[in-house]
């Protein structure tokens, strides 16, 4: 993250504070694909080519959130959220056949 993006370019007096609340607010969301990841995996285990597919998709989803969290914690740290924020997102889907799964988060 740190070559990747150019964060000196970035002017922190240009951020707004509804604009750092909007992106609290998707960092949490973002934050949601892990109990989704879990969720998928449980219900597609009889399904390996899925399930691998739900790995990348999640490490790639992370990515967004994590990015997101670096920005607030350089440009605007009072808005960062806090692990509690961020484990409140944690909750378990009562299970469903596999593509009632799909249709519902996709």
């Amino acid at each position: 993250m740190t070559k990747d993006i150019p964060w000196q370019s970035f002017d922190a007096s240009l951020l707004t504070e509804e604009q750092a609340q909007t992106i609290k607010m998707n960092v949490i969301t973002e934050w949601s694909a892990l109990p989704a990841t879990e969720m998928f995996l449980r219900d597609n285990r009889h399904d390996s080519d899925f399930s691998a597919f739900m790995s990348i998709w999640f490490f790639e989803e992370q990515k967004h959130s994590l990015v997101l969290m670096e920005y607030l914690k350089r440009f605007s740290p009072q808005h960062a959220p806090t692990e509690q924020e961020l484990h409140e997102v944690r909750f378990d889907f009562d299970p469903a056949p596999p593509l009632e799964t799909l249709m519902l988060h996709f």
